[in-house]
């Protein structure tokens, strides 16, 4: 019964983050970017593979000027998904803030080349 309720709630955990990414970004989008930052990071607290929760984390991070939070947060998106490329747009940003910009232009070299790589697959779809 034990090891039941531990994978019905492993399995809904999952879901529920995705749920709470949906929230915060209700929340942001009227303004409510307090509300946001705590449902990203309960979202991220349930699913810490969560890319889009971690993601939305960054830019709340971001927006609070917490930079050294933004980029761990930003460098943990691109170690799960290496392909997204709005990390990597959203890292050279935030090291700009940081005062890096070798590392900013790095990071926006990448995005060009990973957004370019994304549009020509996307038009030979």
């Amino acid at each position: 019964m034990i090891l039941f309720i531990v994978l019905v709630t492993g399995q809904c955990s999952s879901q529920n983050s995705e749920e709470l990414v949906k929230e915060a970004l209700k929340h942001n989008q009227n303004g409510a970017y307090d509300k946001s930052y705590n449902t990203f990071l309960k979202a991220t607290k349930l699913d810490p593979n969560n890319v889009d929760a971690l993601y939305g984390l960054g830019g709340m991070y971001n927006y609070r000027n917490n930079y050294e939070k933004a980029a761990e947060t930003f460098k943990s998106v691109i170690k799960l998904d290496p392909t997204h490329f709005n990390a990597r747009y959203s890292l050279g940003f935030t090291f700009e803030k940081l005062k890096k910009p070798e590392l900013a232009k790095i990071q926006y070299e990448r995005y060009q080349s990973l957004k370019k790589r994304f549009e020509s697959m996307s038009t030979k779809e």
